[in-house]
Order: structure tokens, then C-alpha cells, then sequence
């Protein structure tokens, strides 16, 4: 028997079991084992008191492989079943040796989890001291996962990111990231009717203010400057052909006018001193032909001067980009026609400088039409800019086609695009003529404010262009209710804030104020903050006789301001937003009740005697069941006070599906409660 021998035998699991505790060394000394490029499941290992803590001693190049033993849940690699082992540089394994007292063939049993407390250095300064745990193959994560290397028990490891925007991010808490770095940006979606350039470039330039806006993760905004750059240079390829096209058009009937007054002239000339009529005949039409050639290049050049145009472009949309994320905070609607007020003024000035050689040689016609010029027409032409809307418009009747969704925000969904105005950009862009802003070419550093004047600073109102206010909100008010879409219009309603908690608080109903008319199907509901500071929010229409009958919440959402029951959302100067604040003295009211429950899904296999159990606010309910489906649920006591979205659930043990979303309302401040009994008190 091994215990009655009095010779060490090394019977493996009866005697000579050697425990130990070690720290797997940097990546450098593990060759490519851990990189991919390994043999079996093993890792070099310095185990606490039997390696000693100098490198000098004993380099970490020169530590043993220990095998890493595996649960029988992650599989060997027979039949195609494995799981790879996940031990990192730095990870305090407990084992075993595999020859006992010999202590040469060390085994990992399992690890030991990293708390918050463990410092993550970047490198290994000394043996047995914590250091991180990523390598050149497994990357500090950028943006898309938070950097903790903690494996604690608790909420606040390994925290998994949120679906809000990195800007939403960053303001809920230093330690919340956003699920993906694209959520919040805008994307115009292709459809033959809308996509104006104006909004194409207004999404790009919102996209990129709000990238600046969180440094910690966008960390080389010259790279997303330049991409932008070239992105809305693009854009404007349909704008200047459409402004060159329109030109074109417009300088055809100018010839033909042109040359029969010149015609008219030069006869008239030579029938005066002559009294010839053939001899003015004959001078007349070779006035004309000796035109011939210079239209010809006046036409040629309209091509050349269009890709000339578009390829200059980069550095004043530099310019006005950094002069964006320089002064502008908020780029409201206004903003907007104001970048693109600017854009098509240097457009304009670079299309008459680039025309100007080639009309000189039309000089003789252009004397005798005095009221045109290539900058008069393209400053006061609408068409000449009419490329501004959907580069895909081939007269489609747009009011049957108002349900189409044109820009979808990643991880919300749809969103409403205001149409551009022709008339405010050409306006912007004449206002910026007068200014003297000009063009890159001309310099724009010459001239005082330059390209920056075109937008207003922080606290600097008016700007130069016009009284639009680009500042963070004046007033911070609860979100609004965007109605769209549905093939209907003229629906508005307000949002009602719950659960309120440190200031903030849920979107948990809205109420429709006005149900509009028209609507063949439900329309999109958008929920908009101001402060950009809420997220999370959904609801969804219904719809009854064409109008907007009701709005019910499917997700609350958070962080919301409880603010008042006033729309701002039009609201895009200082002015405006100043006049429409509401008075201090005037209190919301924040008490709400159950109007009615909408049942969204009937559900299936119900029966008639089922109940309907208290909500959250004890809140009882009757219900009317029909073959098995809930057709009918309605509130007992309508005045019972709800400030959360209450949750109703049916007490079944057969059915199941039935979907109840309650519809809330706004109780009167000066409600004086429900009429128990009414005592007539006259004899």
C-alpha cells in the first residue's frame, strides 16, 4: 500500500499534490501562443514562491509551460466542440504540479477574477505586479466597449453599453458608452421625391457637430473634418449642375434676343450712312457670324467651369466646418439655411469668375441686355437652385407619397425633415455677398470675422447673417411630439412626464391635442429633446375616421426635463424661444389619470371569468372577454392619480398575447375630485 511504503512512489493522485498561486507574465515572453500561433492550451506561468521576483534572476522567456486544464463545458476540439481559453497576460492562476515534489510541470486548475481595486498599468515594471491585460493582438477597445478589466460581482463591471448616442453618453455618466458610435447620426434614405441636397448637407454637418462634441471618443476630428469635407463636396455636384443647367437654359433665348438686337443695330447703322439695305443686310449677319464662335465657347465653358467649381470647393467648406464647431452649438433649422446660404454664394462667385473670360468675347451682345448678368440671374432664380431639392424628382404627387420615412436617426428610427427654403438661401446667400464674405480664393482672413461671421456665437445675438440663435437652448422644456407621415397631416400633441427623479424624469404618455385629418395609416410618432439629454422614449398612433385618435407609449425612455406644457419646437431664433418660455410663476400640473386602455393585441385562450390584477397604483379595471381575446378593458375609478406608466397584466392561467397600453391624461389643477353623490337638499 502506498501509505504503509517508506519510499516516495509518486502514485499520481494519492500523495505528492503540490498547490500553487502564479501570475501569467507579459505577452513577450509567451511567443505566439497566445497570438494564435500556439501549440495546445498553455501558458508560461511565475508562480509565487518558487520563482523568484526579479527579472534578473529568472527573465520571464525563461519561465515553464503550464497546461491550462478545461471545464467540460467549453469541449476539447473533438467533434468540432471547443471553446478558446480566455487567460490574459497578468491573471493570477491557481494550479498544480503534475510530477509533485519534482514541481516541474505545473497545471492551471482556473483563475482568479480582477477586482476594481487591481491597478491596470499599461506594462509589467516588476514580477507579481498587475499590469493590463491587452496585447498587441487584443486591443484596448475604442469607443465600443468600456476599458474595464474588473470581473466583480456587481452592476458596474464589465457595464454593458448603452443605446443612446456617444453624446448622450458621455452625459449621463463619465462611466457609460454608447453601443455603437454611429447611434444619434442621421441618414438620408434614398426615395424618388425628397433627399434635398440642403438636408443631405444639414445631416452631415449635424453628424459631425455632434462627433466634436465628445472628444474622448471621436479623437481625430481632422480625419472626420476631411471626410466630411469630401462628403459635401460631393452633395453639391447636382447643386452646381443644376445652377450651370439652369444657366444654360436661361442664356440660349439671351443669344437669340441678343443677336437679332445686334442685327437690328448694326443694319441700322449702315442703312443710316449708306442707304443701302443689302449692304445692312449683309453687315448685320456678319456681326452675327462673327459671334458664332464665341458663343460656342461660352457653351463649351459651362461644362469646364462646373467641374472647376466643384473641385475648389474643399477649402471654404473647411472653413465654414471649423467655423461650425467654432460657434455653433445647436444646428437648428435656420443654421442650416445659413450654411447653405454661404456655400451657394461662393458657388455663385466662383461660376461668374470662371464665366467671365469666355463672356468677354460675347461683349457685344451683353452691352445690349444691360438688366443681365451671370450673379444677377443666379441670385435671384429659384430654379437656378432648384437642385437644392430631391436630385430624383421626376413629378410624383408628393401628398400621396407623405408616408414616406426620408432620414432614419440609428438606434431611434424614423425623423422628420423640414423642407428646405429656397427663398431664406438665397436670401443667406445675398446677405453674405453684401458682408463682403467671400469666396477662398479672395482670402478669407482679409476680411474681418470672415467666413466664422456666418454664424452666431455662443452668446452673440444676431449674427451676422440674421437672427438665428445656434447657442445650447435658452430653455430647457419637456420633449415634443413630432407627428409625420400616415398620408394625413395637421396632428400635434404633448408629451406628459412621469416618474420624475432628480430633476428628470419618463416620457409615460401624450396627449393629442389635435387629431389633423387625412391619415390612411398610422403615422410615425417622433419624440424630440431639445436638450439632446433624454433618450430611450417610443410610442406609436392610432388612428380612427382619419384623425389621430391616440398616442401610447412603448418604451419611457429617461432622463427627459419635466419642463412645462408649451412647444418650442418651431422655435429657431433667440427671440422666439425667449417669448414662447413659459411664465416661472405658472406651475405644470403633474398629476395624471387613466383616460382609457388601448388594447394593442387582444391575445388568444382568455376565459370569461379571468381578472384583470391591480396595477402598480392599485388602479382596478373590468375586462370583457369574447371568444378567448380581450375586447374590452376599461378603468373602475378614472380619477385615481399615476405618476409612472402604470403596467396592467391580466391574471390567466389559460391565455396569453394580450398587449394593454393605458392612455393617460392631464387631471385640471383646480380638480376638486370625483362626484360621489349629489344631495338635493330644496323641500
Amino acid at each position: 500500500m502506498i501509505e504503509e511504503s517508506l519510499l516516495k512512489s509518486n502514485f499520481l493522485g494519492r500523495d505528492g499534490f503540490r498547490w500553487w498561486v502564479g501570475q501569467i507574465p507579459p505577452e513577450n515572453s509567451q511567443g505566439g501562443q497566445i497570438n494564435g500561433a500556439g501549440w495546445g492550451n498553455r501558458f508560461k506561468v511565475r508562480i509565487i514562491g518558487y520563482h523568484p521576483y526579479s527579472y534578473d534572476e529568472l527573465p520571464d522567456d525563461e519561465l515553464p509551460w503550464a497546461q491550462c486544464l478545461l471545464p467540460t463545458t467549453t469541449g476539447t476540439g473533438a467533434g468540432n466542440n471547443s471553446t478558446s481559453v480566455k487567460v490574459s497576460p497578468s491573471d493570477i492562476v491557481f494550479g498544480f504540479f503534475l510530477d509533485g515534489d519534482n514541481a516541474q510541470i505545473p497545471v492551471i486548475m482556473g483563475c482568479f477574477g480582477r477586482t476594481s481595486q487591481v491597478p491596470s498599468s499599461g506594462k509589467a515594471t516588476s514580477p507579481f505586479v498587475p499590469f493590463t491585460g491587452y496585447t498587441s493582438k487584443i486591443k484596448k477597445p475604442n469607443g465600443t466597449l468600456k476599458p474595464d478589466q474588473s470581473g466583480e460581482q456587481n452592476a458596474e463591471t464589465q457595464k454593458s453599453p448603452r443605446n443612446v448616442s456617444p453624446e448622450q453618453a458621455e452625459a449621463i455618466d463619465d462611466d457609460e458608452i454608447a453601443y455603437s458610435k454611429a447611434t444619434g447620426d442621421k441618414i438620408q434614405l434614398g426615395n424618388a421625391v425628397g433627399n434635398t441636397t440642403i438636408n443631405k448637407i444639414s445631416t452631415e454637418v449635424n453628424n459631425l457637430l455632434n462627433k466634436v462634441k465628445v472628444p474622448s471618443i471621436f479623437t481625430n476630428i481632422a480625419n472626420e473634418i476631411n471626410r466630411v469635407v469630401d462628403k459635401i463636396q460631393t452633395i453639391t455636384n447636382g447643386l452646381v449642375g443644376n445652377m450651370m443647367n439652369g444657366l444654360y437654359k436661361a442664356i440660349i433665348p439671351i443669344f437669340t434676343k441678343g443677336l437679332d438686337l445686334l442685327y437690328k443695330a448694326i443694319s441700322a447703322k449702315i442703312l443710316a450712312a449708306s442707304g443701302n439695305v443689302a449692304a445692312a443686310h449683309i453687315a448685320g449677319v456678319a456681326a452675327q457670324t462673327a459671334l458664332t464662335r464665341p458663343m460656342a465657347e461660352v457653351q463649351k465653358a459651362l461644362t469646364c467651369v462646373a467641374s472647376s467649381v466643384v473641385n475648389s470647393l474643399s477649402g471654404i467648406i473647411e472653413d465654414m466646418l471649423n467655423s461650425v464647431i467654432e460657434n455653433v452649438k445647436n444646428f437648428v433649422t435656420c443654421a442650416a439655411d445659413q450654411f447653405t446660404g454661404v456655400l451657394v454664394n461662393d458657388i455663385i462667385g466662383k461660376i461668374e469668375d470662371g464665366l467671365g473670360p469666355v463672356l468677354g468675347g460675347i461683349k457685344a451682345i451683353l452691352e445690349l441686355l444691360p438688366d443681365f448678368s451671370v450673379d444677377k440671374f443666379l441670385r435671384n432664380s429659384v430654379g437656378a437652385i432648384s437642385g437644392l431639392v430631391g436630385m430624383f424628382d421626376c413629378n410624383q404627387n408628393k401628398s400621396k407619397m407623405s408616408g414616406l420615412v426620408e432620414e432614419w436617426v440609428i438606434g431611434r428610427g424614423p425623423a422628420n425633415v423640414p423642407g428646405p427654403s429656397f427663398d431664406k438661401i438665397l436670401e443667406n446667400a445675398n446677405i453674405t455677398n453684401a458682408l463682403g464674405i467671400p469666396d477662398i480664393v479672395g482670402g478669407v482672413n482679409d476680411v474681418i470675422g470672415g467666413i466664422s461671421g456666418a454664424f452666431s456665437a455662443i452668446n452673440n445675438l444676431p449674427n451676422q447673417i440674421g437672427n438665428c440663435y445656434t447657442g445650447n437652448p435658452l430653455y430647457v422644456g419637456a420633449p415634443t411630439i413630432n407627428i409625420f407621415g400616415g398620408g394625413g397631416s395637421g396632428s400635434t400633441a404633448i408629451s406628459l412626464i412621469g416618474a420624475i427623479s432628480g430633476g428628470t424624469g419618463s416620457v409615460i404618455g401624450a396627449k393629442v391635442t389635435n387629431g389633423g385629418s387625412g391619415y390612411r395609416f398610422p403615422p410615425f410618432v417622433e419624440i424630440i429633446d431639445n436638450a439632446n439629454q433624454g433618450y430611450g422614449a417610443v410610442a406609436r398612433a392610432t388612428i380612427k375616421d382619419g384623425k389621430v385618435d391616440s398616442i401610447y407609449i412603448v418604451s419611457e425612455g429617461e432622463n427627459y426635463a419635466p419642463g412645462d406644457l408649451y412647444d418650442n419646437s418651431d422655435k429657431t431664433t433667440a427671440d422666439e424661444v425667449i417669448k414662447s418660455s413659459p411664465d416661472p410663476d405658472v406651475l405644470k400640473s403633474k398629476d395624471y389619470t387613466i383616460d382609457k386602455i388601448l388594447i394593442v393585441n387582444k391575445g388568444k385562450n382568455y376565459n370569461e371569468d379571468d381578472n384583470i390584477v391591480k396595477d402598480q397604483f392599485d388602479n382596478e379595471y373590468s375586462v370583457q372577454i369574447d371568444d378567448g381575446s380581450v375586447i374590452s378593458v376599461e378603468p373602475i375609478n378614472k380619477i385615481v392619480t399615476v405618476n409612472d406608466l402604470p403596467v396592467i397584466e391580466i391574471d390567466s392561467d389559460t391565455g396569453s398575447g394580450a398587449i394593454l397600453r393605458p392612455i393617460l391624461d392631464i387631471i385640471p389643477p383646480d380638480f376638486q375630485g370625483e362626484v360621489q353623490q349629489v344631495i338635493d337638499c330644496v323641500k
